[in-house]
């Protein structure tokens, strides 16, 4: 995959195909941020899950993130009707969205499909987040997220992309103000992914933010269990732009 933000490379951090990356944080910590900042800037072709945001709400956060206006000036170019630049630049886009709020797997691998048939098998899938992904076949706990991991793991290996899970961490880290290290994951996942990042914040609306980027797990390269090394990104969350 291309290199999209220099801070997470020189840390040693990469999205690679066939394989199974997670990315871990609190909520409005900037998950979703990341993982759509790197489907823009990767230009790649994208298979996007957003079952925990609905189509309005990405529509915005695209939009701002390519005009560079605030999701509250695009709302207000939508509830006037001038929207057509927005348009033309998202149609430009190489990502698909599917919006269902709960799929199960037989509809994302079903999906997928159908996408290989039109385009070929995508370089990236973002499942925006897999506790949304109705899997009872799975069971339940600690061990049905595991075989969740396992499954998505399998179908990156199969289609030869560069599989992206959004997932939660556990109460103590869920502020999204101190580093989460491969412990603070909920459900405790890591024994699948490849790559496992996790994100707090930093900085403030005056001093400008940033997100913190910690690479907890790395199976190609070097990491730090405890999350205290971590690569800084500006952050912009009213623009949900994320540059470094």
């Amino acid at each position: 995959m291309p290199t999209t933000l220099k801070a997470l490379h020189d840390l040693g951090i990469h999205i690679r195909r066939g394989q199974l990356h997670l990315i871990a944080a609190g909520p409005g910590t900037g998950k979703s941020a990341l993982a759509l900042n790197v489907a823009i800037k990767s230009a790649v072709p994208t298979m996007y899950f957003s079952a925990d945001s609905d189509a309005f709400t990405q529509y915005v956060r695209s939009a701002a993130n390519i005009s560079g206006w605030t999701t509250a000036q695009v709302e207000a170019a939508i509830e006037q009707g001038r929207t057509e630049a927005f348009d033309t630049a998202l149609a430009g886009l190489d990502i698909r969205w599917s919006f269902d709020a709960s799929p199960d797997l037989d509809e994302i691998e079903q999906s997928l499909i159908a996408y290989a048939m039109i385009y070929g098998w995508p370089a990236l899938v973002i499942i925006d987040n897999v506790t949304n992904v109705s899997a009872p076949e799975m069971g339940e706990g600690h061990a049905a997220l595991d075989e969740l991991c396992a499954f998505f793991h399998d179908l990156a290996r199969r289609m030869e992309s560069a599989i992206v899970l959004l997932h939660h961490v556990t109460g103590p880290y869920n502020d999204g103000v101190n580093p989460i290290p491969l412990s603070g994951i909920k459900g405790q996942v890591g024994r699948v992914p490849e790559v496992i990042l996790t994100l707090h914040r930093g900085g403030t609306e005056f001093e400008g933010y940033d997100l913190r980027v910690s690479n907890v797990k790395n199976r190609g390269g070097k990491a730090d269990a405890s999350g205290f090394t971590f690569a800084r990104l500006q952050w912009q969350p009213e623009r949900m732009q994320i540059i470094g």
